[in-house]
């Protein structure tokens, strides 16, 4: 579902279900998750677009034209639609509405949308192929272009159901630029029927191995999916797709390009609580799928690939157990998915990492998945290093889970004690990173209340760090008062 760039703002992201625990570290923490939501928000907007344009290769695009020359091209392509030539026209008109979003504007000034309209009666393929690239182009532009392609779509659901599978594949890939556009979009095609068809086309009975048609159609859903009232989702399920879904989960290898696809059709359908109210029964077949897909996805050698499917398959598994702490138990049993945990966690790309630490903030939720990680030692010392990271956003969501697992119980502190948290968490005291220093403060004064031990090694291992923060001027007054409360802390039991 890349999304590239729409003024829909009505998505349902992992970032709606995040779990908290009962006890925030402070303030200051709470204000940086908010921060951190919003900002992963902005980057998933760029990273995930409603809308696809259909390019030819290099080698068949035209040159680079000035406006004007480009506003000749289509009016000149119009006026040769006009008079019958429209294999030719077509051809040009794709091509000059994937280069730049005005010509569509041309085109429709110069009465070309009704001539447009006429081409799919051709009984000529080549022609009918070559109009539903125009529709495909043109919906993916502006919405006011959008909504005046939405005339279209009566025509291109017809096609859906007909023989020619290269039809089927434009036709489908025009919709789901047409639902990407708006909500309204969205409600219109649902209204015109076009929801059962596209369900129709990932089952069993018509080849799933004719991969263009598939995405398309997988496209189409991801789209419709995303609507804000649950409209669509509640339709195709009503429609059956949960077989079907599951059908295309099981033969598809992660090598194809259907794998990115319906890995995000999967997210959006079981991303929603109205799901989990009304088809609770799918969620742990549907988990386990998901989770033995991410294990083949993290295995891949092409990392090309592997960078390419893996977001849509942690989103899944962390918003589903997002939805109940139920569903993170469940997920636990999985012996795989902390073989894929550990390598995502140690993946050289940034944004796997953060993702997947999104992933176990919700797996935290169950307090049962703590320990499950925190009982693997390579496990537990990889995200003591991400504290230590570089990136903000890595060392705050890789800080926030060591607080959570501090939580479990007082032996279970212990148990971090011995595996080096003190160690660790002096470490941090020395980040110029004010939240990080306050955030991990407040984190030993929880300790320490817990675990008289933590004390002692506190005042072996920190005790200078503790003093040169009150020493430093330029130390806020807040981080200034945890660090003397830790310091009277050592100096009683010393």
């Amino acid at each position: 579902m890349l999304k590239m760039a729409t003024n829909e703002s009505n998505e349902v992201g992992h970032e709606n279900l995040y779990k908290k625990s009962s006890g925030e570290i402070s303030h200051i923490k709470f204000a940086s998750k908010a921060a951190l939501k919003s900002s992963q928000l902005k980057q998933r907007e760029r990273l995930i677009t409603h809308k696809r344009l259909k390019i030819e290769s290099l080698e068949k695009a035209d040159l680079v034209l000035s406006s004007q020359e480009e506003r000749e091209k289509v009016v000149n392509a119009t006026r040769l639609l006009k008079h019958g030539k429209k294999a030719e026209a077509l051809r040009i008109l794709h091509r000059s509405f994937s280069r730049h979003f005005e010509n569509a504007q041309t085109f429709i000034s110069c009465e070309g949308l009704p001539l447009l309209h006429s081409c799919f009666l051709s009984a000529d393929s080549e022609i009918l192929h070559a109009a539903a690239w125009c529709a495909i182009n043109l919906s993916a532009g502006s919405c006011d272009v959008t909504q005046r392609i939405m005339s279209l779509s009566p025509t291109l659901i017809q096609f859906l159901q007909g023989n020619d599978a290269v039809m089927q594949e434009l036709c489908a890939w025009a919709i789901a630029n047409l639902a990407g556009d708006s909500q309204i979009n969205k409600r219109t095609l649902l209204e015109q029927g076009c929801i059962p068809y596209l369900v129709d086309l990932i089952s069993v009975k018509h080849q799933r191995d004719l991969e263009a048609r598939s995405q398309s159609v997988l496209f189409a859903l991801i789209n419709l999916a995303r609507d804000t009232d649950y409209t669509c989702l509640r339709c195709m399920q009503e429609g059956a797709i949960y077989p079907h879904v599951v059908a295309v989960l099981k033969e598809t290898p992660p090598t194809s390009d259907i794998c990115y696809e319906i890995g995000w059709l999967v997210n959006c359908i079981y991303a929603r609580p109205e799901t989990f109210a009304e088809y609770k029964s799918q969620f742990i077949p549907v988990l386990s799928l998901v989770i033995s897909k991410l294990s083949q996805i993290v295995q891949l050698i092409d990392q090309a690939q592997r960078e390419k499917v893996i977001l849509p398959y942690i989103y899944c598994i962390g918003n589903i157990i997002g939805q109940s702490s139920d569903m993170a138990a469940v997920a636990s049993q999985h012996i795989s998915l902390s073989t894929s945990i550990l390598a995502c966690l140690t993946s050289e790309t940034g944004f796997v990492q953060k993702e997947i630490l999104w992933m176990l903030q919700n797996f935290f939720a169950e307090p049962s998945c703590r320990v499950l990680v925190m009982c693997q030692p390579q496990l537990l010392q990889i995200i003591f290093n991400l504290c230590h990271s570089f990136d903000f956003d890595i060392a705050f969501k890789s800080l926030c889970l060591v607080d959570d697992m501090t939580k479990v119980s007082c032996q279970m502190c212990e148990y971090l004690l011995h595996q080096g948290f003190i160690n660790m968490a002096v470490v941090l005291l020395k980040q110029l990173d004010v939240r990080i220093v306050y955030s991990t403060l407040d984190i030993l004064m929880d300790v320490v209340s817990q675990v008289p031990e933590a004390t002692v090694l506190l005042a072996t291992a920190g005790a200078a760090d503790l003093q040169q923060l009150l020493s430093t001027g330029s130390t806020p007054s807040d981080i200034r008062a945890k660090a003397q409360q830790l310091l009277s802390s050592i100096q009683l039991v010393t």
